[in-house]
């Protein structure tokens, strides 16, 4: 069970690494686009703009919640990599809480934002503003996940440092 799980997160690992490589590819063309539009043929188009903003927006938010390992968060660790290893777990459990509580107590207001937004459609594409928004409700139900099971992981006395950076299987 165990292994089948590890090749399944894997996997679904992978294909979040693969949605984010097309939005920054579809980012990146509408940006060269863009350039190419406004500069080359001097007919500047909005929608190339649209899609930088919603590639960025998406990229980075889906990146940080589905496809940023735990070992590769930015930590500021001087202070905490000079301390016993159970103080580590203490700090990790006490950290990952507030993250987690932090989070959850915020999420009925971000989605109440979210909600209301559907009123709302972009300039260009005409995108309703939910839609585009909703990925920071997935981004911050991917780190309360995460941050869970960093709590739990503490508490049964593995760090986010024992865990090596395991990267994709080849064979999948």
């Amino acid at each position: 069970m165990t292994h089948h799980w590890h090749r399944t997160h894997a996997w679904l690992r992978a294909r979040a690494e693969n949605a984010l490589a097309l939005m920054m590819a579809a980012m990146f063309v509408s940006f060269i686009l863009q350039v190419f539009f406004r500069y080359v043929i001097n007919l500047p188009v909005a929608w190339t703009e649209e899609v930088c903003v919603i590639g960025w927006l998406w990229g980075i938010l889906w990146g940080a919640g589905f496809v940023t390992r735990n070992s590769e968060d930015v930590r500021f660790d001087t202070v905490y990599g000079l301390m016993p290893r159970g103080v580590k777990r203490v700090f990790t459990v006490v950290a990952s809480t507030a993250i987690v509580v932090i989070l959850a107590l915020s999420l009925p207001g971000a989605w109440s934002y979210v909600s209301f937004m559907k009123v709302e459609k972009s300039a260009s594409l005409g995108i309703r503003m939910d839609w585009m928004f909703s990925i920071y409700i997935a981004f911050v139900l991917a780190v309360i996940a995460r941050h869970a099971r960093i709590v739990v992981e503490a508490v049964q006395g593995r760090l986010v440092d024992d865990h090596p950076t395991h990267h994709v299987v080849e064979d999948l």
